[in-house]
């Protein structure tokens, strides 16, 4: 299972701080994000602030990036207001 921790505008929206599920690559959860949450996108989900494992997606593969067992996710709205 990954687990997924949402931050900012998303965890207002989906109304939940994290979600378990079982994905191979970010693109791949970001499709089931939105298929099973239906509040967000894929492409918000991209454009986003991911880390996976505490580190920015852009700087590994981006969606390709692969995922296993274990693994952490962290989505944060592009902005947040103070």
């Amino acid at each position: 299972m990954v687990k997924v921790e949402f931050f900012g505008l998303y965890r207002l929206d989906y109304g939940i701080s994290e979600y378990k599920t079982e994905a191979k690559t970010v693109g791949e959860l970001f499709e089931i994000l939105e298929r099973d949450l239906k509040k967000r996108t894929a492409k918000e989900l991209k454009d986003s602030l991911v880390l996976v494992n505490e580190k920015n997606f852009v700087r590994l593969k981006k969606e390709k990036t692969p995922l296993k067992d274990g693994d952490t996710v962290i989505i944060m709205s592009p902005a947040s207001g103070g």
